[in-house]
């Protein structure tokens, strides 16, 4: 989910779509996603998720998915610090993010089954501009460093690439159009980056994914193109479509 509508890693195809509608009415209005619903048929088999948005001014207060779950948001002033996630009502998993200069440093997961291990992220911002995720793990309150990282790059306000790097790595690239993101309004989210449900960080809207595979050796195994065929109101962002009758994935949001 974090990048719009790149389902289809896993295929070596190319989705396209030419549909493209600027119904914009104003380029100023200040516009707070409420309900976010992804569409994907997979095979002729369709299924959605629901996201119901609800703010404290423009500030995230929660997120209810149709599948039971909710994540509920606090801030210490305009930065988000903590992140609860429940199912069915039941408390599952609590993120904290740290920060230095306003700048995400590091978000640990704890979840309720066993909170003698916890998840790490801790955010290095590289003297290029790029930021890398390294992963680790702190048990019975020891950290244990990974080589795993994924490595984000910008330009414009947007995350043009992700790379995840585990011996194999994974390299997104995207291509953006020149649209509000439906995120831009939202107060916080634009230091999460990425990590949590969808692309917060950038200004506008991926209208392309490039997805290359490489194995170990660096040898590419396996590329997937997804072009978005996007409709807009007021100048933001309203629905994507890629695909067709048999495999598809859509994307709307309502305001």
């Amino acid at each position: 989910m974090k990048k719009i509508l790149c389902f289809f890693g896993a295929l070596a195809l190319v989705l396209t779509s030419c549909s493209s509608d600027d119904s914009s009415e104003s380029t100023d209005a200040v516009l707070l996603p409420k309900k976010i619903t992804e569409t994907e048929v997979i095979n002729g088999q369709s299924g959605s998720t629901t996201y119901t948005i609800t703010y404290d001014g423009n500030k995230l207060k929660e997120i209810a998915v149709s599948d039971a779950s909710r994540s509920v948001y606090t801030y210490t002033g305009d930065l988000i610090t903590k992140v609860e996630v429940y199912y069915s009502g039941i408390l599952n998993s609590t993120d904290v993010y740290a920060y230095e200069s306003g700048k995400l440093v590091s978000r640990i997961t704890t979840r309720e089954a066993n909170k003698t291990i916890q998840d790490k992220l801790t955010f290095v911002y590289n003297a290029n501009g790029t930021v890398n995720v390294n992963e680790s793990d702190i048990i019975n309150r020891q950290e244990i460093k990974y080589d795993t990282t994924t490595l984000y790059t910008f330009s414009n306000g947007n995350i043009v690439s992700s790379e995840y790097i585990n011996g194999e790595r994974e390299k997104i690239t995207s291509t953006f159009d020149d649209k509000k993101s439906p995120y831009t309004n939202i107060t916080g989210v634009k230091a999460l980056l990425d990590l949590d449900y969808f692309d917060f960080y950038s200004a506008n809207n991926t209208t392309k994914n490039v997805t290359v595979d490489y194995d170990s050796d660096g040898k590419v195994t396996q590329t997937a193109t997804v072009e978005n065929g996007i409709k807009y109101i007021s100048n933001y962002f309203s629905e994507a479509f890629s695909g067709d009758t048999k495999n598809s994935s859509k994307l709307e949001v309502a305001y």
